[in-house]
């Protein structure tokens, strides 16, 4: 999705609609939710999606925005519907400008203290709200980092869908502001 779409926050209900949708039983329904997440990440990146996760996420939630009208009419398994949402996703992803990349961590010393002083002064121009959830929001790795992300949904008092959307407009801003500062410092 382009920066200039407006943003869709998904409501509750329509996830709530999604997951009764792949299984009346809310436990089994999470599993299915969970594996069919897991699935279009491993595809995305094995297309060489560098935000693999982000585009499953706007592919579930396409989806989830749909669910209600389509979970009468559509017929089969509502796994092969994600991933015919998922190749129009990937479709636009390929269309988007690309973004540069910033420097890996194995890359030489100077380049690395330029990308964090970038990193620094772009972390100060976020509002203090933001800058603490960004910095909070990538704090954790693995299981820690799903029980954070849900602590942090419930202290901002959104959805951890909505959480997921801030973090992702957060970071595209970020990637942008740095890109530009290292480029004005090397220019």
């Amino acid at each position: 999705m382009s920066p200039a779409k407006k943003l869709h926050v998904l409501a509750q209900d329509e996830f709530d609609q999604l997951l009764s949708w792949l299984d009346p039983d809310p436990q089994r329904a999470g599993l299915a939710y969970e594996k069919i997440r897991r699935r279009l990440i491993a595809i995305l990146a094995s297309r060489g999606c560098v935000s693999a996760e982000e585009l499953a996420d706007e592919t579930i939630d396409r989806v989830a925005r749909r669910a209600h009208d389509i979970r009468d009419a559509y017929v089969g398994d509502p796994a092969i519907y994600f991933l015919g949402v998922m190749n129009n996703v990937h479709h636009e992803y390929l269309k988007r400008p690309v973004m540069p990349r910033l420097p890996e961590r194995g890359d030489n010393a100077a380049a690395k203290e330029k990308t964090d002083g970038c990193l620094e002064k772009c972390l100060a121009k976020l509002t203090t709200n933001s800058r603490q959830m960004i910095e909070r929001y990538y704090a954790e790795d693995r299981r820690a980092k799903i029980n954070l992300r849900k602590r942090l949904a419930a202290e901002f008092g959104v959805s951890p869908v909505t959480l997921r959307s801030r973090a992702l407009r957060i970071r595209e801003k970020l990637q942008a502001c740095i890109a530009q500062c290292l480029q004005s410092e090397t220019g």
